[in-house]
């Protein structure tokens, strides 16, 4: 590939990085790096599998606004408003604690970098929801879009360089420890598979998020609007991305963490800590700063873009649910309220959060056979439309969602048997 095609190719990426600046935070610093700290590499399996089953569910916040020229959540709106009603109060449920468990990462990291600052953990995370408010406000989208590119590109780029050292310096005959094995009839293996997958690579509300982008997208650039072969492209290298993404964490737990024989702490900020510092220990020194980096873009990333989605998706939910006028005020207001909310939670819940994200988490994945099922509703609504492009690859769409939303399904019956029973 040529360079002019190289740079035109990357001026078309856009929502696609910005979803995936979105779902590299948790699920994959945390939830990645843990699975190979505990099991080493026999949850790798399950990483290809969720991507692979919820691509039909997020694969709609590109198809479904490209055919009918709106967001998922107008869809649901038009599919009837208890549809619309369900996702904004699964919203306002989980969108503060989701947003305090990702910057509190994010503030604890930062620390870790930067302890020259000498600020309390709540206070360093009030800082960084006030600044990227700022941006926000400052910027609008077009700051979201050019910072998430880039950013996305640097921690991808980190991250590899930091697993493939990981890989070259591992020593399977020189270490003394013993692989611990996924069991499925252990209960609190199956509990961390069932939060595993129910995160990755991100809840399938995010497609909703990423519909909301790309639309904004295209107000943002209206002369350069993309077209719909662009926004699939783009689509699938954060898409793609986020998958490949989440195998590098797995291994970085797995080589790193798992070799260590270490216990590791349930709390996302000293887990990060703790994958630093054995680092640092078992590469040298100058590592530190590498996977530093890696961890503070992950997480900055996803403050950012996950503070910039909650307003947008509140504004656009309220507007449809109660048929004002959709304003540009509104959005400003969302944001403030969810940087105000999200600090005092911090404030009044830190010891909590634990309990907190747990309650988010378990309601992201009990809904996603529901969602999952919204969005198969509007592609089967769309997909009689003369503007609805079909094909082989279409059809195979079609038949995946009823398996992936089989196999969601009985995740979630696993998860009530094993809490209640």
């Amino acid at each position: 590939m040529s360079l002019n095609k190289a740079i035109e190719k990357f001026k078309i990426l856009g929502p696609g990085l910005i979803y995936a600046g979105a779902a590299i935070g948790v699920s994959h610093l945390v939830q990645s790096t843990r699975a190979g700290a505990l099991y080493s590499f026999d949850l790798l399996i399950f990483v290809f599998l969720a991507n692979f089953l919820k691509l039909p569910f997020l694969e709609m916040a590109v198809r479904y606004p490209a055919t009918s020229g709106k967001s998922l959540l107008d869809g649901y709106r038009d599919l009837g408003r208890p549809y619309l009603l369900l996702f904004f109060v699964m919203t306002i449920l989980t969108m503060l604690i989701i947003e305090a468990a990702i910057v509190i990462v994010t503030a604890g990291i930062t620390l870790l970098a930067f302890p020259e600052l000498g600020l309390s953990p709540v206070a360093a995370a009030t800082l960084l929801l006030v600044v990227s408010g700022v941006i926000l406000v400052v910027g609008k989208y077009g700051a979201l879009d050019s910072l998430t590119k880039y950013i996305v590109i640097a921690l991808s780029l980190a991250t590899i360089i930091a697993a493939t050292l990981a890989l070259r310096e591992f020593e399977p005959e020189s270490t003394s420890f013993t692989f611990q094995y996924f069991d499925f009839f252990n209960r609190s293996d199956l509990m961390f598979l069932i939060a595993f997958i129910g995160w990755m690579p991100a809840p399938v509300d995010i497609s909703a998020w990423h519909s909301l982008w790309y639309c904004e997208r295209n107000n943002w650039q209206p002369a350069n609007e993309k077209s719909v072969k662009d926004s699939y492209f783009d689509f699938y290298v954060g898409y793609i991305g986020t998958a490949v993404l989440a195998v590098f964490f797995l291994m970085l737990g797995a080589l790193v963490m798992h070799a260590s024989g270490e216990n590791f702490s349930p709390s996302a900020v000293s887990f990060a800590g703790q994958l630093v510092e054995l680092f640092s220990k078992n590469l040298g020194s100058w590592s530190k700063s590498l996977i530093t980096f890696a961890c503070l873009a992950t997480m900055i990333s996803t403050t950012l873009t996950c503070l910039d989605a909650f307003p947008r998706v509140l504004s656009r939910c309220f507007h449809l649910t109660f048929e004002t006028p959709e304003k540009p005020k509104s959005y400003m207001i969302s944001l403030v309220f969810v940087i105000a909310g999200t600090a005092l939670l911090l404030f009044l819940f830190l010891e909590n959060m634990r309990a907190m994200v747990d309650f988010a988490t378990t309601i992201s994945f009990l809904v996603t056979p529901i969602i999952g099922y919204m969005n198969y509703l509007l592609f089967k609504k769309i997909k009689n439309t003369k503007t609805f492009n079909s094909g082989k690859y279409v059809e195979f769409l079609d038949k995946l969602t009823p398996i992936s939303l089989l196999f969601f399904s009985i995740f979630v019956l696993i998860y009530f048997l094993i809490k209640f029973f």
